[in-house]
């Protein structure tokens, strides 16, 4: 039986963030335990003697399991490490092995990231970062921030596409006869995530994944002053329209009912007609009234800048 251990891996990549939180407790937690020995003096007798007498222990004191979980974690780029070079390029696991390493090597270098941030004096082992690592690593740090604006749980959130997209808010609905070199883009992060409803509660751990409950595009500005800062508040696809125009085929609009609208495009037009095809995928999804419709705009909407 062949065990894909690079897909494994993969699978459970997003649960590191978890090692993030409880790596940037560390000193907080190594402080409260020495200071809880001074104060309480059957603690101190009771850790002592568990390290001595406890078998099971090995010796080992409290601050050595607090520092477990961080050592463990960054020992798992030099197992893949290994594992890839007993695994040949034509086995089906190779591609994932790398993936694997590649991404956890990003969180770990996030962690670090953020451990500086907060005037940690430690860090985790530092890993030699190249252009695609460090991509990585912002991508994870506007997936925290999204997540933290639309407050889902993390086990119920998908990120569907993530990536730096062209905007313009066009003055008026004739933009499309003046062309879209008329507007004004500005460069902007943009993740789509959906919330997706779970098929069982019992578990979280066993619950699968089963229809979409929500979806948002979340507009980030490029970094300035080192943080990420949000455009607006996330646009729901639920009260969304996205249309596309044969003449202005290298963009695609989504107006926001009774509200705004956007343009937005890629510098690469497939790319651009990627982010349609999924943005109004979603859209179709959610909302009664645009599945009776094929979420095509509707005359009757009134919005600032509904083309006639």
């Amino acid at each position: 039986m062949t065990v894909c251990i690079g897909e494994i891996f993969l699978e459970f990549v997003n649960m590191l963030p978890a090692f993030q939180t409880y790596c940037l407790q560390q000193s907080s937690s190594v402080n409260m335990l020495n200071a809880l020995e001074k104060e309480k003096e059957l603690l101190r007798i009771f850790l002592n003697v568990s390290q001595n007498d406890n078998t099971a222990l090995r010796r080992m004191n409290l601050r050595s399991f607090l520092m477990a979980p961080l050592q463990r974690v960054t020992k798992y780029p030099l197992l893949l490490s290994r594992i890839i070079k007993a695994t040949t390029e034509y086995h089906p696991d190779h591609g994932s092995l790398r993936e694997a390493k590649s991404r956890i090597e990003s969180h770990l270098e996030h962690i670090n990231m953020k451990t500086k941030q907060e005037g940690n004096t430690w860090t985790l082992r530092s890993f030699r970062q190249d252009s695609k690592k460090k991509r990585e690593v912002i991508n994870i740090e506007m997936r925290e921030t999204a997540l933290k604006t639309v407050g889902w749980l993390r086990e119920e959130t998908r990120f569907v596409m993530e990536g730096s997209l062209q905007l313009a808010q066009p003055p008026d609905g004739q933009w499309v006869k003046k062309g879209s070199k008329t507007l004004k883009f500005q460069n902007m992060q943009v993740l789509l995530l959906v919330n997706m409803k779970r098929v069982s509660e019992s578990s979280l751990e066993s619950a699968e994944p089963g229809p979409v409950k929500d979806a948002v595009l979340v507009l980030i500005r490029d970094k300035n002053n080192g943080k990420f800062h949000l455009l607006r508040e996330p646009l729901r696809l639920s009260n969304c329209i996205v249309s596309t125009d044969p003449d202005c085929d290298d963009t695609f609009e989504l107006i926001e009912i009774r509200r705004e609208a956007f343009v937005f495009r890629d510098s690469d037009r497939a790319r651009t007609h990627h982010w349609f095809r999924q943005i109004r995928r979603y859209s179709r999804e959610l909302g009664s009234w645009k599945k009776r419709r094929n979420a095509l705009p509707n005359i009757m909407i009134s919005t600032p800048h509904t083309r006639p």
